[in-house]
């Protein structure tokens, strides 16, 4: 269940993101896929660093904002 929640989302970030690249006129160019592709990796780098400070760090973890701690 987790993962079809996972999938889901992660189509429906993709779609937002062509959605943002066809209103600025990258509909359909190579770059297109470089953008998604770099946008795409960057979130999960950052949800894995986030993930991880907080594991080492459990007030971290207990903080509104992990970010402005």
């Amino acid at each position: 269940m987790v993962t079809q929640d996972f999938t889901a989302q992660t189509k429906e970030l993709i779609d937002n993101l062509k959605g943002v690249c066809t209103s600025y006129g990258l509909g359909n160019d190579g770059n297109e896929f470089k953008i998604i592709t770099q946008v795409f990796l960057y979130k999960f780098m950052n949800d894995k660093f986030g993930y991880e400070v907080k594991q080492l760090e459990p007030k971290l973890a207990a903080a509104e904002s992990w970010e402005k701690k």
